[in-house]
């Protein structure tokens, strides 16, 4: 699957248009596949890594649809980045996607 995130004007059609390519991954293929995939398209950059501001920038778009406050985005990426290396990189996206601590 070579198609990646499109720009979106608002925060509902960035969750809408992620959902839509992930959808089928869900039903289709293994629960780290899956993962891995959503990591590739989240990684827009395809560096094998997202900056931690990057990651700020994602969670603040679908921030509305989840119901978080600006603190707990901040919250939400200083638990992912358990290496406090300032990227998350596939291993802490996915440990944090299953909960695994």
């Amino acid at each position: 699957m070579e198609n990646d995130m499109p720009e979106q004007k608002d925060d509902v059609d960035f969750f809408d248009a992620f959902y839509s390519q992930v959808k089928h991954l869900l039903v289709n293929t293994d629960e780290e596949t899956c993962y891995k995939e959503m990591f590739r398209i989240l990684d827009g950059e395809k560096k094998g890594f997202m900056l931690n501001e990057e990651m700020k920038n994602l969670l603040n778009k679908v921030k509305q649809q989840v119901q978080m406050t600006d603190q707990e985005v901040d919250e939400v990426i200083d638990f992912i980045d358990k290496n406090k290396d300032g990227r998350v990189d596939f291993t802490e996206f996915y440990k944090f996607m299953v909960k695994d601590d």
